[in-house]
């Protein structure tokens, strides 16, 4: 349980607002509620309605698109993980489901988008997946 805790403090402190890396996107403010629901609006966007894909929404953000898929699975991973009790994700749910309802929940508050994007995934995964 100590390791797993530990990969949990670690992935809030690299997915943390303003931290440094060599190449980040510049805006909307990377690792805010406001870009990670860009990024993910992209992922939606490349996959399609079908699930035929676009494969042109790939080249307008890669690193985005990549980056709210993994967000949303490592987070949804370790917090099974660590808050078994807390988080209660169906067998067979598909990664596309979750980012959905990050998605879902970041647009029904937009007053939360400034604050750092790992604790809004928690929080819309824990609402949409709660243990009875």
């Amino acid at each position: 349980m100590t390791i797993g805790r530990l990969i949990l403090a670690v992935l809030l402190l690299v997915a943390s607002p303003g931290r440094t890396l060599g190449t980040q996107p510049s805006s909307p403010e990377f690792g805010s509620g406001t870009a990670l629901l860009s990024s993910c609006r992209l992922y939606f966007e490349m996959l399609g309605r079908t699930g035929a894909g676009r494969e042109d929404t790939l080249t307008q953000d890669p690193f985005g698109i990549g980056y709210c898929a993994g967000l949303v699975r490592g987070v949804v991973n370790l917090a099974e993980s660590l808050m078994p009790t807390r988080l209660c994700v169906p067998p067979g749910t598909r990664i596309a489901h979750a980012v959905r309802a990050v998605v879902q929940h970041l647009e029904a508050s937009p007053w939360t988008l400034d604050q750092p994007d790992t604790e809004l995934v928690l929080r819309a995964v824990e609402d949409t997946y709660p243990c009875p």
